[in-house]
């Protein structure tokens, strides 16, 4: 096929010279005029079985004519089975060689053919190539034909390059010549495939410098690296195409600048598809440099420039004197003929202009590398007074103290205020003082009576609908004293339908549970309310036994997580089994009919079951009819139950016991245990009977301190005791369980026994203990 297109343009060519030598011929007169040559349009054809392919017969004469004399031309074949001939039209039609033989006028030319296997199809083992300039790779070719064969056959497609100035290809061979795109086509048969080749694509080329600054007839060599899709680099200067905006001005070869007149102009360098530009700038005449490009100075500290003209032949001059000096900020920095002055804190260009050049230099007046605050966080009490430093350090390593003339800013100057470093507090919270100066800035963090730590007299609640609990908030500050700071707080429900708070007072509104949430200052405590909810439910009788008609009222307690019990009675849900034996609502129990029946009470989330019976208990007894305990002390009781048969059994431990105040006696399966001082009743039931105990305790003859006036000076404290004597005689010290009260805790306070002056003047403390109480003066000098 490739000896196929060479042998195409070569016959193209002869036959335009014939028709040139034709035309001559026939302005030099009519010779005769005979047929000097037979040329056929291809002397290689490959086909695939049942393509066509036509040739095309020209005869050249003598005088240089020519003439298409295909149809008059002999066609044969000599292997007509392989591929056969007419009217120079070739048919393949199986799998070998033939020679095709024209003949014209007793001349002749042959066609070598090459009939293959029908293309099926063409397969590449690349789809693009990327490659760098002068780098090869070889591109894979496999055909496969109609029988399913397949065959490599790079050495016989033909093979195209859409811009061989970037990349050539001879049999899947690819070489790379310059920067830039092609696609190579390989054909063979009736297929065809392409591949892209990237040669010497880059991601960027960058020059060394972006400006340059050039005399008359000056040059400046200009680095140009390029920059690749792998992250690799490579010095490309030489290779790349340079040009100029201006050619009068400046030019450049190979990466070296040079100024040839006076202006600017752009330098531009491609290489591949990217390009850079580097300004250029030629003074015929001359340069300007100064001795420092920036300049460190305190307030009223000088520097003295010097200036410098490089004229055309080299030669320096001095023109500090004859130039132009500005400043960009003369409240910052002055300059005189060169001299510059630093005026006060900040920054500043000095520029330096001389016949039409400038030069800047950069000018730090008493500017800070960076500002250090002392101390950076403090903790003040309102009214309360601090003082902070702040120290500037300079880009020489000195320091200096800048606290009186740094600019002082407050975050709330509702919290505290500053003046020259002075902080003075005004009222509780967090502020940020913030000292600037040089265009530098420091902070300090101040607090202002914020607690270091903020307490909820109880993380979980649990009340009923409609009932209110009082949280208390206490703050705890760094130096350890705490206060009391409920109304000082702020308050929120997270869900207002289920509890609502204000100032700390809990209101359960529905069942449910919610999150309230104190603040004070900068700090939050979260108090967990369930309303409405039990941990566990106790009836006043898990068994009643009653008599036909008769009636007998439950109570039911519900204790929640915290521990705390209420009635719940009436809000309960009453349930029996048995209606036609015992039924019930809102907890009171009526007898129907004989038999057992259970009542079942829900509240909360909880459920308690009561038997009934009726009809069968005559009578219950007690043990003891009364008791006399001291605080601490206990004693049993046993219940005994009479049946209607006659029969007895003990039940102390199936009975309700209870109490008419349990701060007094508590009671438990009949053990009674005395609680504090005072009289109650214990009451025990069982099947619809009750009995009574009367319970006394500690009951008090004398209840006496060891003083009755005291004197303290401020500051001072002092230990009473406080002794009980008993009916029976006997005495005991209770000052700890004795409840201690002062009138005035501005004078003195008291907790179990321990009085402590607080403040100049008189108060009464006061001991309670069973019933009695004592009073002791005291005065605080």
């Amino acid at each position: 096929m490739a000896s196929r297109t060479l042998w195409n343009k070569i016959l193209t060519a002869w036959l335009a010279v014939a028709l040139i030598a034709g035309s001559f011929a026939s302005v030099a007169g009519a010779a005769t005029v005979t047929l000097s040559k037979l040329i056929l349009s291809a002397s290689d054809v490959t086909l695939e079985i049942g393509s066509t392919f036509t040739l095309t017969a020209t005869g050249v004469y003598s005088d240089s004519s020519t003439k298409n004399v295909t149809v008059y031309t002999d066609w044969s074949s000599e292997n007509a089975a392989v591929a056969s001939v007419y009217n120079g039209t070739i048919t393949a039609k199986t799998e070998g060689t033939a020679t095709i033989v024209a003949v014209y006028e007793d001349m002749s030319q042959s066609v070598n053919v090459i009939v293959t296997k029908k293309v099926k199809a063409l397969t590449k083992d690349a789809q693009t190539l990327n490659l760098r300039k002068n780098d090869s790779a070889t591109i894979g070719l496999t055909a496969t034909y109609s029988d399913n064969s397949t065959e490599n056959v790079a050495d016989k497609a033909d093979w195209t390059s859409s811009n061989e100035k970037v990349a050539t290809v001879v049999n899947g061979k690819v070489t790379g010549l310059s920067s830039g795109t092609a696609v190579i086509t390989a054909q063979y048969g009736s297929k065809s495939v392409t591949v892209d080749v990237n040669v010497e694509i880059v991601n960027r080329v960058e020059a060394d410098k972006k400006q340059v600054s050039l005399l008359l007839q000056g040059t400046q060599s200009i680095t140009l690296t390029a920059t690749y899709p792998d992250g690799t680099t490579r010095n490309v200067t030489s290779e790349a195409k340079w040009s100029s905006s201006d050619d009068e001005v400046a030019g450049a070869v190979n990466g070296v600048i040079k100024g040839y007149g006076s202006g600017t102009a752009t330098i531009t360098a491609e290489y591949g598809t990217k390009k850079t530009t580097i300004s250029v700038d030629v003074d015929k005449t001359m340069k300007l440099g100064v001795d420092a490009d920036s300049v460190f100075l305190h307030v009223a500290q000088t520097r003295q420039l010097k200036l410098t003209a490089v004229n055309a032949d080299g030669n320096e001059t001095d023109v500090t004197a004859s130039a132009t000096w500005t400043s960009s900020n003369e409240s910052v920095a002055f300059v005189n003929k060169g001299l510059i002055t630093g005026v006060k804190s900040g920054t500043a260009t000095v520029k330096g202009t001389y016949n039409g050049k400038t030069v800047e230099i950069a000018v730090d007046v008493d500017t800070p590398r960076y500002l250090d605050i002392n101390p950076s966080k403090i903790t003040l009490k309102a009214k309360e007074k601090a003082e902070v430093k702040l120290t500037a350090t300079y880009a020489d390593g000195s320091t200096e103290d800048v606290t009186s003339i740094a600019t002082w800013t407050t975050s709330k100057d509702e919290v505290a205020l500053v003046l020259n470093g002075q902080i003075v507090t005004f009222s509780m919270g967090a502020a940020v003082i913030k000292g600037t100066y040089g265009g530098k800035s420091a902070s300090v963090s101040v607090s202002v009576d914020l607690p270091s730590k903020l307490t909820a007299s109880s993380k979980s609640v649990s009340i009923g609908v409609e009932e209110d609990y009082q949280a208390v908030l206490t703050a705890q500050y760094a130096d350890e004293h705490t206060d009391t700071v409920t109304e000082a707080a702020t308050w929120t429900s997270s869900d207002e339908s289920k509890a609502t708070v204000k100032d700390g007072l809990i209101t359960g509104v529905a069942q449910g549970t919610a999150t309230i949430t104190a603040s004070f200052g900068e700090m939050t405590v979260k108090i967990t309310v369930n309303v409405g909810l039990a941990a566990e439910l106790e009836p006043s009788s898990r068994l009643l036994s009653l008599s036909l008609g008769n009636s007998e009222q439950v109570k039911l307690t519900a204790t929640d997580a915290s521990g705390v019990s209420r009635d719940v009675t009436a809000e309960a849900k009453w349930l029996s089994n048995k209606p036609t034996v015992a039924d019930v609502k809102k907890g009171l129990v009526t007898a129907y009919g004989q038999g057992n029946a259970t009542i079942t009470a829900t509240y909360g989330g909880q459920s308690v079951a009561i038997t009934v019976r009726v009809d069968q208990v005559t009578k219950i007894e007690v043990s003891d009819l009364s008791v006399s305990l001291k605080t601490g002390g206990s004693a049993q009781v046993k219940v005994v139950a009479t049946f209607v048969d006659g029969k007895t059994l003990d039940v102390t431990n199936q009975a309700d016991w209870a109490t008419t105040a349990f701060r007094i006696a508590t009671v438990k399966s009949g053990k009674i245990t005395a609680a504090g001082p005072g009289k109650t009743t214990v009451t025990v039931k069982y099947a619809g009977k009750s009995a009574k105990v009367a319970v006394d305790v500690d009951t008090l003859k004398y209840y006496q301190t060891n003083e009755v006036s005291i004197t303290l000076k401020v500051g001072q404290q002092m230990k009473l005791t406080a002794t009980a004597t008993y009916a029976d005689g006997s005495e005991a010290d209770v000052t700890v369980p004795s409840l201690w009260t002062s009138s005035k805790i501005t004078v003195v306070t008291v907790k179990d026994g321990i009085v402590k002056a607080t403040g100049k003047g008189k108060a009464t403390i006061t001991a309670a203990f069973a019933g009695k109480n004592t009073k002791v003066i005291v005065t605080v000098k």
